[in-house]
């Protein structure tokens, strides 16, 4: 039992630097909730030529009664050598 604990924990130490060393040259900019609102940010990246990736929260398993409803999360990452071009067109109106 404690063997499994021990590799179990390994695996999560292991999956967790993975995760920091190829974010380490990545910067969220922007958090948002819903389809609409991701839609609208990521056009005006992919306007400006800007690189971006984008992470999503785990929604779990819905009901039938809430499949319809948009909550999912989502960051918006940009690389850091193009941050303040990125949050320049963000704040820019259209």
């Amino acid at each position: 039992m404690y063997i499994t604990i021990v590799i179990l924990a390994s695996v999560f130490m292991i999956i967790s630097l993975i995760r920091n060393h190829s974010n380490r040259n990545w910067k969220q900019i922007y958090s948002t909730h819903g389809n609409e609102e991701y839609f609208k940010i990521v056009a005006k990246l992919k306007e400006e030529g800007i690189t971006y990736k984008v992470e999503t929260s785990f929604r779990g398993f819905n009901s039938r009664n809430e499949r319809f409803k948009d909550d999912s999360q989502y960051n918006i990452f940009v690389k850091k050598d193009e941050e303040h071009k990125a949050v320049r067109v963000l704040h820019k109106t259209s």
